[in-house]
């Protein structure tokens, strides 16, 4: 994977003895150029660690081992309190959540897609993903399993600021699905049974969701027939296609 390099100037070197175990997505409400320009401008005193264009192109701005200045949290009861956070170990941490986070700004506006992905900047974000579970395994020796805890909006951390970042239709589940599918494909059409002509619809039916790739060729229960519908319309209504 390219990453283009961009250093920016608004860093604090080092994270204090922290190891980053949290990956906060934002939206950038704005094009990737400006994006990139404005968090490597000192002026802004803001930056992500990486931009994720609508193209896939990819910016790192702040080195993994120091700490970005996207989503600072604090203890003094403004609206940026550790304790307005919807997640659990922000709470209890009680310490500026830039500190132990890894930021990721992607190209869009939520006006205009509530924080809806491209397919290819969804392509980036698996592979992005991917390398910076490595280079934590290569810096802190720390094995970072990424699920739905650790990986969180910006409106999670500070819901009273930032409600809208990046948006109610990004689709975490999605990435980490397409994450999931990219270790056990091997495993899915060989290991799972499926037959050849139903592969391609089954490693789909997986990445978004509607199955949990178990039991290609059992036969279905009403209850699971109910239960996959619902599933297919939770997955159009989150995608704005109905």
């Amino acid at each position: 994977m390219m990453i283009i390099q961009r250093p920016s100037p608004n860093i604090s070197v080092g994270r204090h003895g922290w190891t980053p175990d949290l990956i906060v997505c934002h939206i950038t409400e704005g094009g990737f150029d400006g994006t990139v320009s404005w968090i490597t401008n000192r002026a802004s005193q803001v930056s992500y660690h990486f931009v994720v264009a609508r193209d896939g192109r990819i910016v790192q701005a702040v080195d993994i081992e120091n700490t970005a200045w996207a989503n600072g949290t604090t203890n003094n009861g403004d609206n940026r309190d550790n304790r307005h956070s919807t997640i659990d170990i922000v709470r209890e941490r009680r310490v500026n959540a830039n500190l132990y986070s890894i930021s990721i700004g992607f190209e869009g506006r939520f006006t205009e897609k509530q924080g809806d992905l491209t397919s290819l900047q969804m392509n980036a974000a698996v592979g992005l993903i991917k390398d910076i579970q490595n280079e934590i395994k290569r810096i802190y020796n720390f094995d970072m399993f990424v699920t739905r805890s650790n990986l969180v909006g910006h409106s999670e951390i500070t819901p009273r600021t930032r409600p809208n970042c990046p948006g109610r239709a990004f689709p975490f589940d999605i990435i980490l699905r397409q994450l999931n599918l990219v270790e056990k494909s091997p495993q899915l059409a060989s290991e799972q049974c499926v037959a050849e002509w139903a592969t391609d619809a089954w490693k789909w039916a997986f990445n978004i969701g509607l199955t949990d790739g178990t039991r290609p060729q059992d036969q279905m229960t009403r209850q699971e027939v109910v239960t996959l519908l619902h599933r297919f319309y939770n997955f159009h209504r989150i995608r704005h296609i109905i």
